[in-house]
């Protein structure tokens, strides 16, 4: 005998020795019988283990019910109603055949028949429902009381309760029934719901929903139409599978669900962080700094303003926009760089965010030069906008004479008449997603052109530029300097001005580039815890 034998031996010792030991130790007592007649009669019970056993024999005699013992195979059988009962000594498994059909099933108790002589004890409670189901009456049970009581079980429902127990793998609802079921569709949703829609039936709805949820069912809803009831269970997450089962023993609906094992569960765990791992670097790739959109103002048969000595500001805004592409092409290898011109052609304002959107741009930067109407002037410096209504008079008169290219445009009134000031309002309301990040850029600009460059710094503003509208991500205006200031213009149309103003936006950019993608990394990583 190999030591896994001898163990199972030992173990299945242990038990019929315990068995014993609790039988010869039970506490022996009796229940009052009582009929709907008024007749009562004693029945034996043991009491053991916290399990109240009553004796089968003592039960079945004053209803008249045949008995019918086994000594050689320690078996009882009885006929309640129109099924044969089969119980064994020692075995928690009884076995019910349906005499007209001769269709027999198994139930399990949840602990064993005790045979004492010629006496078979039965767990009561387990007895009780059992014998409901199978004769069709109500059977009062009152360990209390030491009381049973048969009434008569009488219902204009044809479906009168539910009851939901706990099982190895899951829990099993049982559709209390006062005849045969008809069709039945049963339908679990991966959201958690499943519905019992059974035909040609009524049901006591009030009852049904007062039932208790209890294990895998966390709420029981009924709703009766004219043809059909459907009942509706909210189960836990862990329920996989739902199946339906007419019990051969009585009317009764049995629905099985059954749960995840705990390896399922780990295997759906490690799933699950798969897929947020997927999801997370889906979510870093969709919204990664990896395009910039350099907007160089002006162009063509536009030449934008002009400076003290005839500089054109189409001509600065080009070539800083060039230099300051080659930059982050050079330095920023992830980066794609999208220019709405690149060499001196005429190109519509609302073109130029269309080209933004559709390059799936992620920062949108227009450049652009100042200037005062007279000439020369000493007003000076660089200033970067933000698209929100106008708030200076100063802000008003550079807005308007940037957009005053429009009326260049073919077709521009039908295409701009409806920015009014409402609108401009409406419209930066709907951008309010991206405001957050055209401020953090601005910042971030504005304090590496004031350490790099000796011009003025002007600071952040906010005016209503039609060269902004509609573009899909954080956008800018940069007005880098006055060409009506005569020194400042000789910088402006310097190489080594250029340059400069280019190298400055470019630590702008990186830094802001820094601060996005970890804002980003942060955001999604919350997202997905």
């Amino acid at each position: 005998m190999n030591f896994s034998c001898f163990c199972k031996l030992l173990f299945l010792s242990l038990i019929y020795f315990f068995l014993c030991h609790s039988q010869e130790t039970a506490q022996e007592t009796s229940f009052n019988f009582r009929f709907a007649n008024g007749d009562s009669a004693l029945v034996r019970s043991l009491d053991s283990a916290d399990v109240t056993y009553l004796s089968l024999n003592d039960f079945l005699r004053p209803l008249r019910l045949p008995g019918i013992l086994n000594d050689s195979t320690g078996k009882i059988e009885c006929l309640i109603a129109s099924h044969l009962i089969r119980f064994t000594d020692k075995n928690p498994f009884v076995v019910i055949t349906e005499r007209p059909s001769n269709t027999a099933s198994v139930y399990q108790m949840p602990t064993l028949t005790i045979r004492r002589y010629q006496e078979y004890y039965v767990p009561a409670s387990t007895f009780v429902t059992l014998f409901e189901r199978i004769a069709g009456k109500r059977l009062l049970f009152d360990p209390e009381r030491k009381l049973l009581e048969l009434r008569s079980f009488i219902s204009p429902y044809d479906i009168a309760g539910i009851e939901i127990e706990k099982k190895l793998n899951g829990s099993l609802i049982t559709i209390l029934a006062n005849k045969k079921l008809g069709d039945i569709e049963t339908w679990l949703k991966p959201d958690g719901w499943l519905f019992v829609t059974i035909t040609g039936v009524t049901a006591d709805t009030t009852a049904l929903n007062r039932t208790k949820p209890a294990e895998a069912i966390k709420k029981v809803l009924a709703f009766q139409s004219p043809t059909s009831i459907q009942l509706t269970f909210r189960v836990t997450s862990d329920v996989v599978q739902a199946e339906a089962v007419n019990d051969p023993a009585s009317n009764n609906l049995f629905i099985s669900l059954r749960t995840r094992t705990e390896s399922e569960r780990k295997e759906m765990e490690k799933k699950r962080q798969e897929a947020a791992r997927l999801d997370r670097g889906k979510k870093r790739d969709r919204w990664k700094l990896d395009v910039i959109v350099i907007d160089a103002g002006h162009g063509g048969k536009d030449p934008g303003t002009i400076g003290v000595a005839g500089t054109h500001e189409k001509d600065i805004t080009l070539k800083v926009a060039l230099k300051l592409g080659q930059l982050i092409q050079k330095d920023l290898k992830d980066v794609k760089v999208v220019y709405t011109r690149k060499t001196d052609e005429f190109v519509e304002l609302y073109r130029r965010t269309q080209i933004a959107n559709e390059a799936a741009g992620k920062l949108f930067v227009s450049l652009h030069c100042n200037a005062l109407p007279h000439k020369p002037s000493s007003k000076s410096g660089f200033e970067i906008f933000l698209l929100r209504p106008n708030r200076t008079e100063e802000a008003v008169s550079i807005a308007a004479r940037e957009n005053a290219v429009v009326q260049m445009e073919e077709g521009y009134e039908e295409r701009y008449r409806k920015l009014t000031e409402e609108e401009f309002i409406m419209i930066t309301m709907a951008q309010s997603a991206y405001m957050k990040h055209s401020e953090q850029f601005a910042e971030c600009a504005v304090g590496s052109m004031a350490k790099n460059l000796r011009i003025k710094n002007s600071g952040v503003k906010q005016a209503g530029f039609y060269v902004l509208v509609g573009a899909s991500m954080p956008n800018v205006l940069v007005e880098i300097g006055y060409l009506s200031n005569k020194k400042e213009e000789q910088f402006l149309s310097s190489s080594a001005g250029q340059r400069k103003i280019a190298e400055a936006l470019f630590s702008g950019v990186k830094e802001y580039k820094s601060k996005y993608e970890q804002a980003l990394q942060e955001g999604i990583e919350n997202d997905i815890q």
